[in-house]
């Protein structure tokens, strides 16, 4: 889990900010003379180098590697060391800082894992680089008689075994090393943060959709019909007929049918709308519908046989006002003379666009 990864990258930067403490103060290399009268060491470690002799004239001195005495080569090689070792300590405190955000504050573990990789790598370097460096340098050692030492660790014993010479890692050496190791464990365990932290956000996603059920079909909502008008009367207060128009050319049969239709209609236009201007009357014939509409005397009717009884009303007031617009007075007291146009007038009821609705006073 990022969470835990978090913490074991905090704890890893913490082991190897203490480690690499430690192993600044121990030494990483030492040269010893041993002969029957003492023994000289000069045991060297990253900042310092500590010069000790046990013979009759004993001595125990602590150098810098600025005021160490004739052996220039030997403190450059340390200072090299040195100088990787502190990039190594600063990579391993922001990786441990790094690691502390990723815990609290969500960051990717990416940038704490590159930290702890970059701390790895400088101290391996200043660990493994000193076999390299160091026997060049040994020439200022004494009783080397300005010859370097061929090898990293080795020693010799003289022919009368008198004298025995030594030298190699010591302790603060492997320490380099395990903290260089444990601080690359560290980081390969905080570049998996990012992975794992989306890992369990697909997790969490596949969940959250297996709990939430998908949401009911959509209904198909009912389109209600077009309205389809057969026939379209338009009849004068007299009860008289001014124009009647069908949907189909008609038959002489189909004529005697509409003529007692027209009768009808004009009938009950003389008795229903005497005195009820304005008004709007359904009558249902089987499967067929009269909408009449009645306006300062003027009636249209019109036969439909499905459809929305209200769309068919606004269609026969616009008619109206068009019709009263288009002749005025000559049909309060029409008395049979010809209205020219008025099948266009009518005609619009068959066009597929919807004419609005007439304004009202």
């Amino acid at each position: 889990m990022p969470v835990m990864a978090g913490w074991s990258g905090l704890v890893v930067g913490g082991i190897v900010v203490a480690l690499a403490l430690y192993a600044a103060g121990q030494p990483v290399w030492e040269w010893t003379n041993t002969q029957p009268g003492g023994i000289e060491t000069w045991s060297y470690g990253l900042f310092t180098v500590r010069h000790t002799n046990t013979s009759a004239n004993a001595t125990d001195y602590a150098y810098t590697y600025d005021t160490v005495p004739n052996q220039p080569g030997m403190a450059s090689a340390m200072r090299e060391a040195q100088l990787w070792f502190v990039l190594a300590l600063v990579a391993a405190i922001a990786g441990t800082g790094l690691s502390l955000a990723t815990v609290f504050r969500k960051l990717r573990g990416l940038y704490a894992g590159m930290a702890l990789l970059g701390s790895c790598a400088s101290i391996l370097f200043a660990a493994l680089n000193l076999i390299l460096t160091i026997p060049p340098a040994t020439g200022d050692l004494p009783i080397i008689a300005g010859q370097p030492l061929l090898s990293f660790q080795g020693g010799f014993r003289s022919s009368n075994g008198t004298v025995s010479v030594g030298w190699g890692a010591t302790l603060g050496w492997y320490l380099l090393l395990g903290v260089g190791l444990v601080a690359g464990w560290g980081a390969s365990d905080m570049w998996s943060v990012p992975l794992a932290k989306a890992a369990a956000a697909d997790v969490v996603r596949a969940r959250e959709e297996e709990k939430v059920p998908p949401p009911p079909p959509v209904a198909d909502v009912p389109v209600p019909p077009e309205p389809v008008i057969e026939e379209v009367f338009v009849i004068a207060t007299s009860g008289l007929l001014i124009k009647h128009m069908s949907r189909s050319l008609m038959t002489d049969k189909d004529r005697d049918v509409v003529g007692g239709m027209i009768s009808v209609v004009s009938n009950f236009v003389r008795e229903a709308f005497s005195e009820r201007d304005g008004q709007v009357q359904e009558v249902t014939l089987g499967d067929h519908r009269f909408i009449i509409c009645n306006e300062r005397g003027l009636v249209v009717a019109a036969l439909v046989s499905r459809g929305e009884t209200e769309d068919v009303v606004h269609r026969l007031r616009h008619l109206l006002a068009c019709l009263f617009d288009r002749y005025g007075d000559r049909l309060e007291d029409w008395q049979g003379e010809p209205l020219d146009g008025i099948e266009d007038e009518i005609s619009v009821l068959w066009e597929p666009f919807f004419a609005p609705p007439p304004p009202t006073d």
